[in-house]
């Protein structure tokens, strides 16, 4: 037989397998494609059917997978009264995901020497140098107490365990911040950030410094601190050492005119649950107070989920964002790892985030290791390095959905990046 319809014959045979094994492959492609559109279709069943049945008033939801955006959407209205949809630009209140930023700086400044992070914070802040303990709150709002054992520290300030409260979650110590005018953030008024920190000062704390986890105002004293060791305003020192290097360039802490339209509405769920109101709550003006002295560390930046991934990304990619060092990979193995004594169940706290352990990655979506962001209305980012992804859904309610919007989010985009991996 001739050679060449040998080879011939070989060459059609192998051309054929080849077809073959393309048509398998894009097969196989085309269902994965199928598999991750019929996810993405549930995602968006999610959140309409939400807004149809007014359990939200709208969502901004993205994921990144591997360093890029791979879902991106808006649900609902910005603005319900006057039909305005929600776009994927638009700028929300983040609220205690302005923690995360604030923690950031304060392990810059100790990278660069300017503290200690077991300093005394009375060292740069005197007006906590003579500290009580709340024992009891009278009718007129005076109180009895009794003096500390210790002194708040740095570290203590960054977990929460410095004894400092939040007034809306305390009753008692809420009679106390009211009665000394202390400003929790969401500021509208021309005080300056250290005259807020003097009145948190004169409050008595809730417990002994470093004994356990109390939700608090300690990062509105940290933003002080900042101020303090860099000589800028809070705000001006995290545009310049964060917002700017991170390309957060839809984030701000006085939202300009021309970007007024993006600042999202705040809803309450009614009443009787079955529809949304208005915010009851006032004070939310305060992104659009142009000549205040006073940033609140701990609550008042305001930006867009896709500026709010580059802070996320910065810390998954140990500490750099397009090239640049924002923060060192040690600092930033600090940030995420277990930073009190306490049994805190699934998650570890470590600098303004909580870390999932081992107990937290058996029970949930999460992966050993991954963290996130939450903030008072209705925010919340996360990262799961592990599974080389992070995540953001933006609303804006308060109080909060009612439907474990976030939890059914999750769910769904687990199942995503478990289709693409």
């Amino acid at each position: 037989m001739n050679r060449f319809f040998i080879i011939g014959g070989l060459l059609i045979l192998v051309i054929g397998i080849n077809a073959i094994s393309c048509k398998n492959s894009n097969a196989e492609t085309q269902g994965e494609d199928n598999n991750i559109s019929a996810i993405e279709n549930r995602i968006d069943s999610l959140f309409e059917k939400a807004v149809n049945d007014q359990e939200i008033p709208g969502a901004v939801a993205l994921v990144k997978h591997d360093g890029k955006i791979i879902f991106h959407r808006a649900y609902g209205y910005k603005n319900r009264e006057l039909g305005h949809q929600q776009d994927t630009m638009d700028i929300f209140r983040l609220a205690s995901m302005t923690k995360g930023l604030t923690a950031v700086a304060i392990l810059q400044l100790n990278e660069q020497g300017l503290l200690g992070l077991d300093d005394d914070i009375a060292r740069y802040l005197p007006e906590f140098d003579d500290l009580m303990i709340l024992d009891s709150v009278y009718q007129d709002s005076s109180f009895s107490g009794h003096r500390t054992d210790s002194r708040i520290t740095i570290r203590q300030l960054l977990t929460h365990s410095s004894g400092i409260g939040y007034g809306f979650q305390n009753e008692e110590y809420n009679k106390l911040v009211l009665h000394h005018g202390v400003n929790e953030g969401f500021c509208q008024d021309n005080r300056t950030s250290r005259e807020n920190t003097l009145k948190i000062a004169s409050l008595p704390l809730l417990q002994e410094p470093g004994t356990g986890f109390i939700y608090s105002l300690s990062y509105d004293v940290l933003g002080t601190l900042i101020e303090v060791v860099s000589g800028l305003r809070y705000d001006e020192y995290i545009i310049k050492n964060l917002l700017s290097p991170l390309q957060m360039n839809d984030s701000y802490f006085i939202i300009p005119k021309d970007k007024r339209s993006q600042l999202v509405s705040v809803y309450e769920p009614s009443p009787d649950g079955k529809s949304l109101l208005p915010a009851s709550y006032t004070d939310i003006e305060y992104p659009l107070m142009e000549n205040r002295e006073f940033y609140s560390g701990g609550a008042d930046l305001c930006g867009t989920a896709e500026n709010y991934t580059h802070f996320i990304q910065m810390i998954m990619n140990g500490g750099t964002y397009q090239g640049n060092r924002v923060l060192s990979e040690d600092s930033v193995r600090m940030m995420l790892a277990k930073q009190t004594p306490f049994d805190d169940g699934d998650a570890d706290q470590g600098f303004s985030t909580w870390v999932t352990n081992s107990t937290g990655a058996e029970n949930g979506f999460m992966s050993e290791g991954s963290f996130g962001f939450g903030g008072f209305f209705d925010t919340y980012g996360w990262a799961d390095p592990n599974n080389n992804m992070n995540a953001i859904l933006l609303l804006q309610m308060y109080p909060n959905n009612q439907v474990d919007i976030h939890g059914k989010y999750q769910h769904l985009v687990y199942e995503l990046i478990h289709q693409i991996n």
